[in-house]
């Protein structure tokens, strides 16, 4: 297969995976299968493994960075025109933007060799499993809450294990410095409770940025 007939290949099965999974979320909330405040975080999770599909079709970062840069637009439309429900919760935050201004860095620092391709993935799932957890679980709890009021421990408690476990994940499959159980163990808690404390902190759905930020910085110049 030519290189070009697999970018184009890779673009069309980039739009087919995102929009079939923004459709099917819709589908399960019109039937009352998922609830509408949920709907939006599970699209969140899965769109996140945008990635991977990334990491095996993609060479070029022009082409790597259409799916982004089209949904940055999608998005900001969909906003402002209301024109995806189950994206939309009424909160009038920009995350949805946010999250594919995120992608488009790092698939630009990933794909132009500033970092290795799998601290991107490292990074955008973290982002999505942890974020997506803390948001369902947090709106579910009724314990207390970090200070500020507006998140709470139960939600950070979620962010946590869901970044733990993704990057413990990446680290033991790509992370040549820490092969072994033990050290990555060590590393994915590093990764982990920055990603929390900085979701905690972050206001104004700018997580979709500042998580995916850190955990790329964190691997990139080996802290963790």
């Amino acid at each position: 297969m030519s290189n070009a007939l697999r970018d184009v290949l890779g673009v069309i099965v980039s739009y087919l995976f995102v929009f079939g999974f923004i459709g099917l979320a819709t589908l399960l909330m019109r039937r009352n299968l998922l609830a509408a405040r949920a709907t939006r975080k599970v699209i969140h999770i899965g769109v996140s493994h945008w990635w991977i599909i990334a990491m095996l079709v993609f060479d070029d970062p022009w082409v790597a960075s259409i799916g982004p840069v089209s949904f940055i637009l999608i998005n900001a439309a969909a906003i402002r025109y209301k024109l995806l429900p189950a994206m939309d919760q009424g909160d009038q935050t920009w995350g949805t933007v946010y999250f594919p201004v995120a992608l488009l860095v790092l698939v630009n620092l990933c794909w132009r060799g500033v970092l290795p391709v799998w601290t991107g993935g490292a990074a955008t799932l973290v982002l999505g499993w942890g974020d997506g957890l803390a948001s369902l679980v947090g709106e579910r709890s009724s314990g207390p809450r970090l200070p500020g009021g507006s998140k709470t421990l139960a939600g950070s408690a979620a962010m946590f294990a869901g970044a733990f476990v993704v990057a413990l994940i990446f680290t033991l499959r790509f992370d040549r410095r820490f092969g072994s159980l033990g050290p990555a163990v060590g590393v994915a808690a590093v990764v982990a409770a920055a990603a929390a404390v900085v979701e905690a902190v972050t206001p104004l759905g700018l997580d979709n940025l500042t998580v995916p930020a850190v955990v790329a910085a964190l691997y990139g110049l080996g802290f963790a």
